[in-house]
């Protein structure tokens, strides 16, 4: 059996198989062998059909599959054995010509792991967002908490800034102004002081009478042009909030909270904990972004496919019996997630470089700490914590790579010239793109 590997870029590369029938011949006479044992067949006793009928019935079958397995075996001696690749994501036989008592000739392409050389960081410039939780931001989170408990009174109208108000929304065609039947929403429901809600919504329904109409254009989705739609205000309500105090407190806690103060207390930790956690999400997004724009290099297709999928088998996890909706292009969503998944592998790739190169390790001391930090979130006891993740060894490979994630960022965060801004000046920035 011959083997030759070639290089098809530097993420890339194929290894030619070529075997002669002599080389397979005692392969497939073995394989006859056992389907011979296990066939039943009518006018012969189970397992003594003749070799003959067997090759004749199974022959194509038979040869074809030791062929495979034997392009299967002959990649894990060169390839695999050898150690000499860092072989990455499912390798493919790419190419197969054999036919039943004839030679073989196959192909296997394979990926392996780029050689990354890292790109001086001590002058890329990053911003990082940084929020002190004020007075007004406490108390609009209270607002927020009181009013899921408001009751709502009728109004007359017209509707006003902070009114709550019901709404008919008609979809209307964008070139002939008539409505679409099969796109009417009734009785939807707006509170015009969300920050969320669209602003030509908003708009819109600020200072109309119910009973009046406005037609109104909203942005259309990534690529889509606007639509166009008719808004119809049905009934205008004003929220009373009730007055906050220990009683409502227990209340709104489940008992948990048993204060005004304390409730003040615990929600202005959860904000500046909440700002902090988006920090830091904003920080290693934008952090990726710039290492990847750094760092120019091939990314092997089998990786770009293990992520691919992953995608899809996120989907399938969230649907229903873990299957994908009927008539799902699964083709068409693969192309349309390709960048993220070449991205997704250059960060990776990037991530374990800068691993390697400043040798960080994680250590049983890194694990404890944070063993101890999910025992207190889930008031299990550190130990608990700790056996259950050593009988899974999965999740404790997760762990371990979260952790050395966080010293890669913290040292990034540490060679860059990082900016703290404020939440005005680093929404600003964010507009500008």
């Amino acid at each position: 059996m011959q083997t030759e590997i070639k290089n098809i870029s530097d993420v890339e590369l194929e290894l030619e198989i070529k075997a002669t029938a002599d080389d397979l011949n005692a392969d497939i006479e073995t394989a006859v062998r056992a389907q011979r044992a296990r066939t039943n067949m009518k006018g012969f006793r189970p397992g003594k059909v003749p070799t003959s009928v067997v090759k004749k019935v199974y022959g194509k079958a038979i040869a074809y599959g030791v062929a495979e397995e034997a392009v299967q075996k002959t990649f894990r001696s060169t390839v695999l054995e050898e150690k000499k690749y860092d072989v990455l994501g499912q390798p493919t036989i790419t190419e197969l010509e054999y036919e039943y008592g004839g030679d073989l000739r196959a192909v296997v392409n394979f990926g392996v792991r780029p050689e990354i050389k890292l790109a001086d960081v001590s002058k890329t410039k990053i911003s990082k967002l940084k929020h002190e939780v004020t007075e007004e931001d406490l108390e609009k989170e209270i607002e927020h908490l009181l009013s899921q408990h408001a009751e709502l009174t009728p109004a007359d109208g017209p509707a006003k800034k902070d009114s709550y108000v019901i709404v008919d929304l008609q979809r209307l065609d964008a070139k002939s102004g008539d409505p679409v039947e099969s796109e009417r929403q009734e009785g939807v429901p707006f509170l015009l002081s969300d920050e969320n809600l669209l602003p030509e919504l908003k708009k819109a329904l600020t200072g109309m009478k119910v009973g009046a109409s406005k037609k109104v254009k909203f942005p259309g989705l990534e690529g889509e042009d606007k639509r166009h739609y008719e808004v119809t205000l049905k009934e205008v309500k004003v929220r009373e909030l009730p007055e906050l105090d220990d009683e409502l407190v227990k209340k709104v806690t489940n008992e948990q909270v048993e204060t005004v103060e304390a409730l003040r207390t615990q929600i202005n930790e959860q904000l500046v904990e909440g700002w902090v956690q988006r920090s830091k999400e904003n920080f290693q997004s934008d952090a990726i972004e710039k290492m990847i724009e750094l760092h120019t290099f091939d990314v092997p297709k089998s990786v770009v496919e293990m992520y691919l999928d992953a995608y899809v088998n996120d989907l399938k996890s969230k649907g229903p019996d873990n299957e994908l909706p009927a008539g799902f292009d699964e083709i068409g969503f693969k192309e349309s997630r390709k960048g993220d998944a070449e991205n997704q592998a250059r960060w990776m790739f990037i991530r374990d470089a800068i691993v390697a190169e400043h040798g960080f390790e994680v250590t049983e001391a890194d694990r404890e700490e944070h063993f101890e930090k999910m025992a207190a979130q889930g008031g299990f006891g550190s130990d608990m914590m700790k056996s259950y993740y050593a009988q899974m060894p999965q999740l404790m490979d997760q762990l371990d790579q979260g952790i050395l994630s966080d010293r890669v960022f913290t040292w990034l965060e540490e060679s860059m010239k990082v900016t703290e801004k404020n939440r005005k000046e680093w929404e600003k920035e964010l507009k500008k793109g």
